[in-house]
């Protein structure tokens, strides 16, 4: 279905950037041209009122002041059975906390709310513990390769006397005591490497003081950092637990009683996503929890963020019609509106046929799927738009969200 337009003149708001200088030459040159009587009809079917549209204008302030918010036109034909209301939670397994491997003084260098990426170092730790196994394992190295040396100059020296004829039997029996004692002191040497590994827990010795740095096994934003800087902790003491953000899903509770049969779940935060129904009911409130992960999550989005989670199940007749939020609907005398976001900070009042609001979501014709639509803000731009045919005055928002006409 063709989408139809408010029938009102065109009018651009006076806040925001002024008419271009080729608005202005079409303005006076349809003037000039009712002049000439074939030209007035022309001009006249360009104002033809059921070809325009109203599109106004809000600068970045005005925008910020009305906190305007836009969302996606969902696909067409899809039935809306309900709506619940969840948060956005960093699951269970998409954190991670780190502990200390070994008693010691820790410094820090990340804070609260900090995101990292991998390999970031998150904090240092100074260790008595640590510097014996470093100490333990540097002097099991250092054996081996003294005796790995000894061995190399006892076998040159064979060498030699065999080369002239000659054997020593003490010395061939010194290169075979020394050649088990190597492979004695290897063995030494790698579980030196490996009580130092498990003391460290996967971190690594600095080269400089022998401090051990802890950092970041992924990317994500640091939850919390249960420390203070420069303070001692004993061993499995929590020093920071992460969050991996890119994990983060939406979490809505449903009566266990009256579960809808779920086909597909959408929600303003992704276009795509998996869900999934938890099986279990809280005994507590007997409800169910329904999940959804966005395939991708919007900048900003943050734990702890109210979102909506819209339930589909089976197809409408009619491919036109679309099935968006209540809050996108303006009433403007006896019509129904939509405002529909053109480009950045300009839209479109689009006419549209509302249906029968359910779940506090109305099913609409005159919106193509993938516009993008104002669902708060709307009633606010509602005010620029013209009365009787005549073109509002220019003028500014207050904080309290209220136009006022004139300079402020």
């Amino acid at each position: 279905m063709k989408t139809t337009f408010l029938t009102v003149p065109y009018l651009l708001y006076a806040l925001m950037l002024p008419l271009g200088a080729h608005e202005h030459d079409e303005h006076e040159h349809c003037e000039h041209e009712h002049e000439h009587e074939h030209e007035h009809e022309h001009c006249d079917h360009d104002h033809d009122h059921d070809h325009e549209s109203v599109v106004v204008k809000a600068d970045e302030h005005s925008r910020h002041i009305l906190a305007i918010q836009t969302e996606t036109v969902p696909a067409a034909g899809q039935r809306l059975v309900y709506s619940v209301y969840g948060t956005l939670n960093v699951p269970q397994h998409a954190l991670r906390t780190y502990a200390l491997p070994s008693a010691g003084r820790v410094t820090l260098h990340v804070k609260s709310a900090q995101a990292v990426r991998k390999g970031d170092l998150l904090y240092t730790l100074e260790s008595p513990q640590v510097a014996d196994a470093v100490a333990e394992r540097d002097r099991a190295d250092a054996a081996a390769e003294r005796c790995s040396a000894e061995i190399a100059a006892m076998e040159q020296r064979v060498k030699r006397l065999n080369d002239v004829g000659t054997r020593n039997s003490d010395l061939e029996e010194q290169l075979l005591f020394k050649r088990a004692e190597l492979r004695q002191l290897t063995q030494d040497a790698a579980s030196a490497s490996s009580r130092l590994s498990m003391l460290c827990l996967g971190a690594e010795p600095a080269q400089e003081n022998g401090a051990l740095c802890v950092r970041a096994a992924a990317d994500g934003t640091v939850r919390n950092v249960g420390f203070t800087q420069g303070g001692w902790g004993e061993q499995g003491t929590s020093v920071i637990s992460m969050a991996d953000t890119a994990a983060l899903e939406v979490a809505a509770p449903l009566h266990a009683a009256s579960v809808p049969e779920i086909g597909t779940v959408r929600s303003p935060l992704s276009e795509e996503g998996t869900w999934r129904l938890d099986e279990q009911v809280d005994p507590a409130t007997q409800t169910r929890t329904l999940y959804f992960t966005p395939a991708k999550l919007p900048q900003g989005a943050r734990a702890g963020q109210f979102c909506r989670l819209d339930i589909y199940n089976g197809t409408l007749d009619d491919d036109d019609i679309v099935t968006i939020p209540d809050s996108a609907i303006v009433k403007v005398g006896a019509d129904d509106i939509v405002f529909v976001e053109v480009e950045e900070g300009t839209y479109a009042a689009v006419k549209v046929h509302a249906g029968e609001s359910r779940f506090g979501m109305t099913p609409v014709e005159g919106l193509a799927p993938g516009q993008r639509m104002v669902v708060k803000g709307g009633h606010e731009l509602r005010n620029l738009l013209p009365a009787d045919g005549a073109a509002k005055k220019a003028g500014h928002f207050h904080a309290d969200g209220h136009f006022h006409e004139g300079e402020d």
